[in-house]
């Protein structure tokens, strides 16, 4: 697993709550940092996909733990 520079628990937060906090962290890092999130919310995998290839960060990991999912975006 990566080194982790920020870590956001998102569980029980609506889409896209999850993302909009992860931009909001993204928008605080430097490039090259690793932002961990964890949620419980299944949209947020589409959702981070979909953020990562519009803004060009690259997302590293999306782990499913039996519904706890957990996603390293690393930004660019």
């Amino acid at each position: 697993m990566a080194y982790i520079d920020i870590e956001i628990n998102a569980q029980n937060l609506p889409a896209p709550q999850p993302m909009v906090k992860a931009l909001r962290a993204i928008e605080g890092m430097a490039s090259g940092q690793v932002l961990k999130v964890t949620t419980d919310e299944p949209r947020s995998i589409s959702n981070f996909e979909a953020m990562c290839l519009q803004l060009g960060h690259k997302l590293m990991e999306i782990v499913d733990w039996d519904g706890e999912y957990t996603l390293l975006v690393k930004k660019v």
